[in-house]
């Protein structure tokens, strides 16, 4: 087996207000397109999805790990938390020659504070899986396996942290320009709503209607 395990921290200054910022940042099912390496394969909702991250490594052989995620968004905090999704289809185990595929664990927080004339985000995320050897790797030592699974672990989790912010920065300035001027009214009434809603169909299940 190989095993990918990487974590990493960071904080990045954001160039809009912490309401907009949360905001922006709460949609799941787009903000997961500016993570490198990571491609949005099916999407539930707008806080629910299904990602494959694809590498090559090596040169030679590919890594698809697949993962099924949930958003929660706390306004009052100012956080968003990013975690594993139940109820996601199963994905198969399998090698080739130069390629494995399998299933992985994708989790992150986000605190948004002010800072200066924007967004202060204090980022963390977590990315691991266990996979089966590609048979071209079959006759390496394993300890010699673990070691390039810790590097490409370490070095890929930074190009992701790094690529997401530089992303998300570029990006926004166009998903502003589409916005209504009353933005951030209009999605806290919605929010609310949501909320409401949610209230109201858990209640129906504890009175068995």
């Amino acid at each position: 087996m190989i095993t990918l395990n990487g974590t990493i921290q960071r904080r990045f200054y954001f160039p809009a207000d912490p309401l907009t910022a949360l905001i922006y940042f709460s949609d799941l099912s787009r903000v997961t397109y500016l993570l490198p390496h990571i491609s949005v394969v099916e999407t539930y909702s707008s806080d629910r999805v299904r990602i494959r991250y694809q590498t090559v490594e090596l040169g030679a052989y590919t890594i698809n790990i697949y993962c099924d995620l949930e958003s929660t968004v706390d306004v009052e905090k100012m956080e968003i938390v990013i975690g594993p999704m139940n109820g996601g289809a199963e994905v198969k185990q399998e090698c080739t020659l130069n390629a494995t595929t399998g299933y992985g664990f994708y989790s992150s927080y986000a605190k948004l504070f002010p800072e200066d004339d924007g967004t202060g985000i204090d980022y963390s995320f977590q990315f691991q899986s266990r996979l089966l050897r590609p048979r071209g790797l079959s006759m390496m030592p394993k300890r010699v396996v673990d070691r390039i699974a810790h590097s490409i672990s370490l070095g890929r989790v930074e190009e992701i942290a790094e690529g997401f912010m530089e992303n998300a920065i570029e990006a926004f300035d166009e998903w502003y320009a589409d916005q209504s001027r009353d933005l951030a009214r209009q999605w806290l009434a919605a929010r609310e709503s949501e909320m409401l809603e949610i209230d109201r169909n858990q209640g129906k299940v504890r009175n068995g209607s």
